[in-house]
């Protein structure tokens, strides 16, 4: 909820997602999340979140204003603008679901390192990171039709699909090890796995 009430203020979504994103990282870590979480990744990139924010904004307006501009415009040279315009916000969002997630798991995390590793990412994964890009896509399609969902439960889905996909990404790279605990052996008693 916490996340929705600061997305809505546009400039500040950065701020919001990467304490989400933090929170999401820490979920994957330990038996469950704090609100502690949501406000350390919060405080710790406020200033880089909101110059974030106007870029992003700026950057989305632009190309917003680009598309309908030349919406009727049917010659050669501005559908080859248009299609450009269009892969730059797609690919402008499915960085946004990388960044904060690999910020978190970066032994010095700056966010101009985190962004350029989401760009590494998604170019040298692109059927991985369109495959993630349809799932978060499909989330949001579902949260338009259903608005509870929006404020309830995508922020954190979509904190979660980009975490689990970061850290795929970093486990198969053996940058990182995996953190899921062992499978129980084939003739384990029930009692002795769970108790």
């Amino acid at each position: 909820m916490l996340w929705f009430l600061l997305t809505i203020g546009i400039i500040t979504a950065p701020l919001a997602w990467a304490g989400l994103c933090r929170m999401s990282y820490m979920a994957l870590r330990q038996p469950s999340a704090r609100l502690d979480d949501f406000k350390e990744g919060f405080k710790a990139h406020w200033k880089g979140g909101l110059l974030l924010g106007v870029i992003g904004l700026l950057f989305v307006i632009i190309n917003m204003v680009n598309l309908m501009g030349y919406s009727r415009s049917i010659n050669l040279q501005t559908s080859i603008l248009r299609v450009i315009w269009l892969m730059a916000l797609v690919g402008w969002f499915g960085i946004q679901l990388f960044a904060f997630p690999l910020l978190n798991a970066m032994e010095k995390p700056t966010l101009m390192g985190a962004y350029r590793n989401a760009a590494v990412m998604v170019f040298l994964n692109p059927l991985f990171s369109l495959s993630v890009g349809i799932v978060a896509l499909l989330v949001v399609i579902i949260s338009a039709i259903i608005p509870v969902a929006l404020v309830l439960i995508t922020g954190a889905a979509l904190a979660s699909i980009g975490n689990a996909a970061v850290q795929n990404r970093l486990i198969k790279a053996g940058i990182q090890e995996d953190t899921a605990p062992p499978e129980p052996e084939p003739g384990a008693v029930f009692d002795e796995i769970y108790l």
